[in-house]
């Protein structure tokens, strides 16, 4: 862990430090707290050892009922894994229920409706989206966040621009409505930042795109990526 975000923590946030062992903290984010102890592994880890049978030529509809039938193995994983059964044990599929959510992705992105917007663009084709957003992930910044919850500082924030809301006291309206330029990122170049953000003492980070290029609970990639 970071030797700077600890002093940072002492002075500026020191009940992130002490949240561990908070009983109410510990009751409510129980697997949470086990994940940051490596004393389970992430969920996105399990999501990769289960077997989802799908073609590119698939429905949505299919792929989603696809989908329902993987998020039921995935439960009963789950509670194996969090009880003690080794993940290395188990075998890793040609196609994972991760695949299968980044493909449902891919496809939304062809007709969007992520958001209660619906604005049906094709964002495979260059097309922009009523959040001003594309195909590509364009990125503001990346950088250890203290002004979270203690429990969860410090967080591995990544500021994507773009936003579907567009309120007009947005704190963050240079990077919610495009005034500024943002920093185009790849899937395996975003696995590396938030690689380093993990070692550098960050407890969490959510992409599933770049999730797929990660491979253990610390936040590192597989030798194969």
């Amino acid at each position: 862990m970071s030797r700077v975000l600890i002093r940072v923590w002492r002075v500026a946030k020191s009940e992130a430090l002490t949240v561990h062992g908070d009983n109410a903290a510990k009751r409510s984010l129980r697997r949470y707290f086990r994940v940051l102890r490596n004393e389970t592994v992430s969920r996105f880890l399990i999501a990769k050892k289960i077997a989802a049978e799908w073609s590119e030529d698939d429905s949505l509809s299919k792929l989603w009922l696809e989908h329902a039938r993987c998020s039921n193995d995935f439960q009963s994983l789950e509670r194996k894994i969090d009880v003690g059964t080794p993940i290395e044990e188990i075998p890793s599929p040609g196609k994972s229920y991760l695949d299968l959510k980044i493909r449902i992705a891919t496809e939304i992105l062809k007709d969007c409706h992520f958001c209660t917007r619906g604005c049906r663009v094709n964002r495979l084709k260059d097309g922009l989206g009523y959040c001003g957003c594309g195909n590509a992930m364009m990125v503001s910044s990346i950088f250890a966040h203290m002004g979270e919850e203690p429990e969860l500082v410090p967080s591995g924030t990544i500021f994507t621009m773009g936003c579907t809301i567009r309120c007009c006291h947005c704190q963050n309206w240079a990077i919610s409505q495009w005034k500024e330029t943002g920093t185009e990122f790849k899937a395996e170049e975003m696995a590396t930042e938030i690689e380093q953000l993990r070692l550098n003492g960050c407890r969490n980070v959510n992409l599933v795109e770049a999730n797929r290029h990660l491979g253990l609970n610390n936040g590192s990639k597989p030798s194969s990526a």
